[in-house]
């Protein structure tokens, strides 16, 4: 490479490096007012006006319904900073799905041994 070709004056880019805080939406702290109005019937439009209006949390409807899509996919998997950050604070009803009951087992038969012939031609 030809030295004087190279522009020095460019910023350097720094390698990025892991740590800083972890990610929280601005929704986090109304997911009780989203589930309700989603109980209620509401569209997700009408969800992110009401955020706007009554909480001054201005969001558009996608983005009301990516996060609240998220959020119930997260707390179906579970987490492993749910059970440390609650601890000393009473555990909320998580959500768990419904399940069929699984029928009651029934003691497996066997055949008589004896009543069966396996090479015979007879019984074809």
């Amino acid at each position: 490479m030809n030295p004087e070709i190279i522009n020095d004056d460019q910023p350097v880019k720094s390698k990025r490096s892991g740590g800083g805080r972890a990610f929280h939406s601005r929704l986090e702290p109304y997911v009780d007012f989203i589930r309700e109005q989603r109980q209620r019937r509401g569209t997700w439009k009408e969800i992110a006006v009401a955020l706007s209006g009554e909480k001054g949390c201005a969001i558009t409807a996608q983005g009301v319904h990516q996060f609240y899509r998220r959020h119930l996919q997260r707390r179906a998997e579970g987490h492993w900073e749910d059970d440390t950050t609650m601890v000393g604070k009473p555990q909320a009803s998580a959500y768990k799905p419904v399940v069929a009951a699984t029928p009651t087992s029934r003691p497996f038969r066997q055949p008589n041994a004896d009543g069966i012939k396996l090479n015979d031609p007879t019984k074809v």
